[in-house]
């Protein structure tokens, strides 16, 4: 009985040898001689020895500080990895693997650092005149596109930032100008490392104007809270000069004008501006400045 159980332990231990080599001979072998074939300031293209493998069911993974897997089917020994980010070291390295997850050891590694980014955005934005009353002005310009990143534009106006850093907006109207005065523009485009695109300056007058008759106010003004934001509506109002596309509504919140309003519409969104109970009230601008009575009054119990 002892020779018969060791006999068994012995085949045991040889079944699982040979189950243990046969699994590292599954193995594929390592990628070799990685090397780079081809550079750009924003990618790269790489190259290396095939790896053996006696399955069927494998491939390679392409990996950046060993880390991570982009996958590239044999025969294929090459790829090219683009929309690489500028003054960036890129450490690249293979390795095979197959469906059962058994992978080869990593390849050698090859390193990049692509250079800084100093293209500015192109072309440069052309800014224009789109929109001019006694009281506003209005501009639009050009796209802008880069070699690496998104375009943010900001407008100045009088040498400040009227607005800055926003993306896709081509176009602003500015409200509540004196008539009769001079404003000077200029639109700046920059990418992601801040290089720089600017537009001419252009220079605009508003002009003056004899009409002293203000709108009819906003009648039927209704909405509701949702939480700090009034959705508020009302009826709109007409002018002797202007047409309804032409008159701005400013909405005031106990008294006070808030931020820019809307021209030419009939709904806007408001914001508490303190807690407790705030009465909200829509006015009516023309295009030179005549401000109409208020709207019938809105009071909510604003939570913040």
């Amino acid at each position: 009985m002892l020779f018969r159980k060791r006999a068994l332990v012995a085949v045991t231990l040889v079944l699982g040898a040979a189950v243990v080599v046969g699994t590292a001979s599954a193995r594929p072998s390592p990628p070799s001689n990685l090397r780079i074939t081809a550079t750009t300031d924003t990618s790269i293209s790489l190259a290396w020895d095939a790896s053996r493998n006696s399955s069927g069911n494998w491939w390679y993974c392409v990996s950046r500080d060993h880390q991570g897997c982009i996958r590239v089917n044999p025969p294929q020994t090459t790829i090219t990895l683009t929309r690489l980010l500028p003054d960036t070291t890129f450490n690249y390295s293979v390795y095979a693997i197959d469906h059962r997850g058994n992978r080869s050891a990593f390849s050698n590694t090859v390193t990049y650092r692509t250079p800084p980014d100093t293209t500015a955005p192109a072309p440069p934005p052309q800014l224009s005149l789109t929109y001019l009353r006694p009281t506003r002005i209005g501009v639009s310009w050009t796209a802008s596109t880069d070699n690496t990143s998104q375009v943010w534009y900001t407008l100045y106006h009088n040498g400040e930032p009227q607005i800055w850093d926003l993306i896709g907006l081509r176009s602003y109207t500015l409200f509540n100008l004196e008539q009769g005065t001079t404003h000077e523009f200029k639109v700046v485009a920059r990418d992601r490392y801040f290089n720089l695109a600017e537009s001419d300056v252009i220079s605009v007058t508003t002009p003056t104007s004899t009409d002293t008759t203000p709108p009819t106010a906003p009648t039927n003004l209704t909405g509701q809270l949702i939480e700090n934001e009034a959705w508020i509506n009302w009826t709109q109002s007409t002018d002797d000069t202007d047409p309804p596309s032409d008159i701005l509504y400013d909405t005031y919140v106990d008294g006070q004008r808030t931020a820019d309003g809307i021209l030419g519409g009939g709904s806007t969104v408001a914001y508490c501006q303190t807690f407790g109970l705030a009465t909200f009230t829509v006015r009516a601008v023309d295009s030179s400045g005549n401000v109409s009575e208020p709207s019938n009054g809105l009071t909510f119990n604003c939570p913040f």
